[in-house]
């Protein structure tokens, strides 16, 4: 593998892991929200846009719009994981 596409990889395993995160982090807030439990919303809202930096950060360093596109893939797919998992552990 070379440089080039082993860096490729880790950034697309770094946004799926993240997307994952964001997920659970969301569905968390969710249920904090609706169990009224103040601490756990606003912790939930300060990690939240944490998790959500590996994107931005990839999307801002990307320069052509087909690796734009391969990034928003993999981060929905995260989100799709994400989602099943939770439903798994419901």
């Amino acid at each position: 593998m070379t440089a080039k596409i082993q860096t490729a990889m880790h950034r697309y395993l770094i946004l799926f892991i993240a997307a994952v995160t964001l997920e659970l982090l969301s569905t968390l807030y969710i249920q904090a929200v609706a169990a009224s439990n103040m601490p756990a919303v606003a912790v939930l809202a300060f990690l939240s846009p944490l998790a959500n930096l590996p994107f931005v950060g990839y999307m801002v360093e990307s320069k052509i719009w087909s690796e734009r596109i391969r990034l928003a893939l993999v981060y929905g797919f995260g989100y799709m994981a994400g989602a099943m998992l939770v439903f798994l552990l419901n």
